[in-house]
Parts: C-alpha cells; structure tokens; sequence
C-alpha cells in the first residue's frame, strides 16, 4: 500500500494588530445580586462616557470583538489609537466613574464602582467582516488578562482611598516601551512604575508598568498605619524655656505676671500676645491663656 503523503507546511496570514483594553470591577461578588447588575450596566456606560470625553466615539463605534462578563468588559481597537487609550482616556475614565458614584451611593451608600485596566498589543483576529472564525483569540488576549490579574494592581488599587481614586491600571512592556518611551503618549514616563507581574500557575512571568490617574492613599494602608503609629508614638517637643532675667531687671510689680517669651502682661494694654511677641490693634486681657 503506498504512503499517503504528508501535507507540505504552508504559512498562514499574521492577524491584524489590535490594541485591547480590558477592565475588571473591584469586589464585585462581594455585592448583592441586584447591585451586582447595576454594576455591571455601568461599567460599558462609563467606558464609553470615557471614550466620548477623549474624543474617541467613532474608535467606541467601531470597537472590535466586544466581550462582557458582568464584572468586566474587553475591547479592541486599531493600534493607532492605543496612545489615546492610555492618555487622556485613562483620565477621563476616573472622572467619569467619580461622577457616576452619587447614582450609583442612591442605590447603596457602599456601593462603589472601581476599576482595575489592563492594556496590551499584539495580533487579534476580528473577523474583519469575513463571516465566521475565532475572533479575540491570541497572546495579546492571554497576557491582558494575566495583567489585570496581577497581585501589584490588586494591591495598587486596595491601598487608594476609595473615595479619590477609582481606577488603576498596568500596561504591558510592549505598550509601554512604544507608545510611552517612544513619546507617543502625552505623559511623563516617570508615572509609571515598574512592575513585576508572576502566575506560576499559568507559567507566566512579565513585567508590567502601572499608572494611576488620580493616587491618594487609604488610611488603612499598611504604610499610611505605620505612618500614624509613628507619629502617635512620637514624643512631644518640650516647651521652651522661660529667659531668665538679666542683671539689674526689675522684678514684676504684684500681681502681674512674665508672659511667656519675657514680655509683662502689665506693660501691653490694648496689644495681644502671640509667639512672644507684641501685636498691636487688639483689646482686651490675655492674661491666663496658653499659646494656641
């Protein structure tokens, strides 16, 4: 019986190059199912409130391979755009959810909507019009998603004031490397931070940059705690010494007494003692009270 023969090896076109964008809703589970959808409605409409404030509605209109999955939204855009994804989109994002939050405090006065962004670049088939296929399948897909699940962002975000910041976010260092370095986009490359992101699980090890639009910093951070530890535990400062009187000066006449820094209460009628020293234009009898 003769061999059937093997298939030559062909080549396969490289999908076009997608910028995408994913965003995941801080402790989502953790609401009730009712707000759970609330939320999940307001994360698509803050997205493209953000796009429309960046003057990006055709790039929301066009976007590719939309996918939500309640706690979150993925999109593609043409690469071009990737710059304006990471600035002024990403700001206009944190504005837009700090403006939604009293809607979403009359539903629930705990109620927050705070998002984690990922952003990353690469070949994505989108169909492009051509009927049935994979869409949204590559690396690029895989690694944003392993991005918006890094311990570095989780923490980033946790350790904000949840009343200030409501977003932060990573890029990949592809994004990073091109559009941020390369000056493409209008943000200082110092904003960013380096980071290293790690699943061993999924046997994947990257660094990633991460920004943040709006920082502050939560009073029950690990560091914002050690910092109030260390000043409630600071000694205070002593108070100063009283001048002693020179040579040959006058004791006070009865019944009055030095005010703090030397000066006589009894000599400065109509002045007001502040720091030790005279301050005209005041009445009145300041004798007996501390320092403010």
């Amino acid at each position: 019986m003769a061999a059937t023969p093997r298939p030559l090896r062909t080549s396969s076109p490289l999908p076009p190059y997608r910028a995408v964008l994913a965003v995941d809703a801080e402790g989502y589970t953790r609401n009730s199912a009712f707000h759970q959808q609330v939320l999940s409605t307001a994360i698509p409409e803050a997205l493209e409130e953000a796009f429309r404030r960046s003057g990006l509605e055709e790039v929301w209109s066009e976007r590719r391979f939309p996918q939500s999955a309640g706690d979150g939204y993925v999109v593609g855009v043409e690469p071009e755009h990737l710059p304006f994804l990471v600035h002024p989109m990403l700001g206009h994002l944190q504005d837009a959810l700090e403006d939604d939050q009293s809607r979403l405090a009359a539903h629930e006065r705990e109620l927050r909507l705070r998002l984690r962004v990922a952003l990353d670049v690469g070949p994505l088939p989108d169909g492009g019009g051509a009927g049935p296929g994979p869409v949204g399948i590559g690396r690029a897909m895989n690694d944003v998603h392993r991005l918006l699940d890094a311990a570095p962002l989780r923490d980033e975000l946790r350790a904000s004031d949840r009343d200030i910041t409501y977003l932060a976010a990573i890029v990949s260092r592809g994004v990073y490397e091109e559009a941020v370095v390369g000056r493409f986009v209008g943000l200082n490359p110092r904003r960013f931070r380096r980071v290293e992101v790690r699943h061993p699980d999924k046997g994947f090890t990257q660094e990633g940059y991460l920004y943040v639009p709006l920082p502050s910093r939560s009073s029950g951070a690990p560091g914002a705690q050690a910092a109030e530890r260390k000043a409630e535990a600071a000694p205070a400062p002593a108070p100063e010494p009283e001048p002693e009187p020179g040579p040959g000066a006058p004791e006070p006449p009865s019944g009055q007494g030095a005010a703090p820094g030397g000066v006589r209460m009894g000599d400065n009628h109509g002045q007001a003692v502040l720091g030790g020293t005279l301050q005209g234009g005041m009445h009145g009898d300041f004798r007996g009270r501390g320092r403010g």
